[in-house]
């Protein structure tokens, strides 16, 4: 079961409460991961994520950490990230194509629709934040 776990290791950057916040560097060795190759996004910068640890579990700012994810929810992540735009981009944009007959419109119909489905994304992030939970646990 261990190798269904994609596990980074990072620093605490705050605590609240049972809420957690640490930040990792994202590493080039990702082996096991399945969606190593479409995840790109966070090479060479600092991601933060948040976690609910359980009762009786102290954590310090500055202290090193397992910042833990399963591949599943990973592979929503890259889902909701990647794949969803793109299949709406090209969906949109053969639709609209088909519809009016134009390249223009369809192509700028397109390019539009994908700000507005990240805005939808990012209203649903509450609802998205309960599905995609990390793990943070001691080295």
């Amino acid at each position: 079961m261990r190798q269904n776990i994609v596990t980074h290791i990072g620093t605490v950057t705050e605590v609240s409460g049972r809420t957690v916040r640490a930040s990792f560097e994202p590493r080039e060795a990702c082996g096991d991961c399945q969606a190593k190759t479409l995840c790109e996004s966070g090479r060479g910068r600092l991601i933060t994520v948040e976690a609910e640890v359980a009762e009786g579990l102290d954590f310090q700012k500055g202290q090193r950490v397992n910042v833990c994810l399963d591949t599943r929810t990973a592979s929503l992540s890259v889902m909701l990230a990647y794949v969803y735009p793109l299949l709406l981009l090209f969906a949109v944009m053969f639709g609209v194509m088909a519809i009016t007959g134009s390249t223009d419109a369809g192509c700028l119909s397109a390019l539009a629709s994908v700000p507005v489905y990240y805005i939808i994304l990012y209203m649903c992030r509450r609802k998205i934040k309960k599905k995609i939970k990390f793990a943070i646990t001691e080295i």
